[in-house]
């Protein structure tokens, strides 16, 4: 009886501790937390945007392969195509708030400008799927055959999607939850920067086989017209736009190029080794340099490296946390 008793004992601990949820260290509160993804290690790191200080690092240890912010600027959504789920975390406690049961082929995550639900790009439905905060899904839109890129106008009542596989953009009308335009785009196509004021949506990309990208394509953002193409060789795949100009972050010539408001080009400098992500605040420009682990910090006035703080194996994807 004592060694029944002693195995359900044990076998009760098994169960109470596999379930549990993780939990990872708090982040201290700063003005600017910026975090960055990195996918070969399956982590996220944090630092205060401003002084480069390391507050924390999350060992997810799951296929982790982006994150979104949501408008509490405290909740931290973590997907994967290969997760069935996607994980939601309080940053400033480390607790687990919520777990979405989406299925496998999440490949993107947004949160509405509305602050009222997270757009999620799922490749194996070829949809757009909206969930609500409490995590019921409230929608599907179908489009394309890999919508990767996700870019909404400020109002968070149009959603830009961009296919990485069937040279189409479509423009989402949300509340309707319907397409109301399709236009085309180069294979391949990634990342974009929406410029509302000025009507343009500019489009970057890998190129195809072995003919690289070395243009951003710029379009009408209202009629999805061909205005014409700016040249920002190598691969152009991903963008930040601030008072100081234009930025286009080119990684296949690891690469950061500035233009003016008007198109002009300024000036580049060489900035990460294979760099993938971009986010502009403070003056600066943060780039993801993935083959170095570090993120390299750019004076955005200068075009100047200023500093690289490290990030741990292989950052792919930027955030920036602010008002804590």
């Amino acid at each position: 009886m004592r060694r029944i008793c002693l195995f359900l004992l044990i076998s009760g601990l098994f169960l109470m501790y596999g379930c549990e949820k993780a939990t990872f260290p708090a982040v201290p509160k700063r003005p600017q937390i910026l975090m960055s993804v990195n996918i070969k290690e399956e982590s996220v790191a944090f630092f205060d945007a401003k002084t480069g200080e390391a507050l924390a690092k999350w060992k997810v240890k799951k296929p982790i392969q982006g994150a979104a912010l949501l408008h509490d600027q405290r909740t931290l959504l973590l997907y994967g195509n290969e997760l069935d789920r996607v994980y939601l975390y309080d940053i400033h406690t480390g607790k687990e708030a919520q777990e979405w049961q989406t299925g496998k082929g999440i490949v993107r995550a947004l949160a509405a400008n509305k602050g009222d639900a997270v757009f999620l790009a799922d490749e194996r439905q070829n949809a757009i799927r909206i969930f609500k905060k409490n995590g019921q899904e409230d929608g599907k839109i179908a489009v394309g055959d890999k919508p990767l890129t996700l870019l909404q106008n400020d109002a968070g009542t149009l959603l830009y999607v961009i296919d990485f596989r069937s040279t189409k953009a479509y423009i989402v009308q949300v509340d309707e939850r319907r397409v109301i335009r399709t236009f085309s785009v180069p294979e391949f196509a990634v990342s974009g920067l929406l410029r509302e004021k000025e009507g343009e949506l500019w489009i970057g990309g890998h190129g195809s086989g072995s003919t690289v990208e070395t243009n951003i394509h710029i379009y009408s953002a209202s009629t999805g017209a061909f205005i014409k193409t700016v040249a920002a060789p190598v691969m152009p795949i991903d963008f930040a736009e601030t008072n100081e100009g234009i930025y286009a972050l080119s990684h296949g010539s690891s690469t950061l190029w500035k233009w003016d408001d008007s198109g002009k080009l300024q000036s580049s400098v060489t900035a990460g080794a294979n760099p993938f992500a971009m986010i502009g605040a403070n003056g600066r420009l943060y780039i993801a340099s993935y083959d170095s682990d570090e993120i390299y910090v750019v004076d955005e006035r200068a075009m100047k490296v200023i500093d690289r703080w490290k990030t741990g194996k292989g950052p792919f994807q930027l955030l920036m946390a602010k008002g804590g």
